[in-house]
């Protein structure tokens, strides 16, 4: 249950931190890869569990 919880975590500071660099910082590729990113690390959990 904890991995879910830090998987969670790990997608929703991807996500802020690519409406972080997309909105406020102007560098849109940057938020396209923090996306990908949060996309790793659902792709990894799922991985991981088998």
């Amino acid at each position: 249950m904890a991995n879910i919880f830090v998987s969670l975590f790990a997608v929703m500071l991807c996500l802020v931190n690519a409406v972080i660099w997309t909105f406020i910082s102007e560098m849109p590729l940057m938020g396209i890869a923090w996306v990908g990113g949060a996309v790793l690390c659902v792709y990894l959990q799922k991985w991981s569990k088998g």
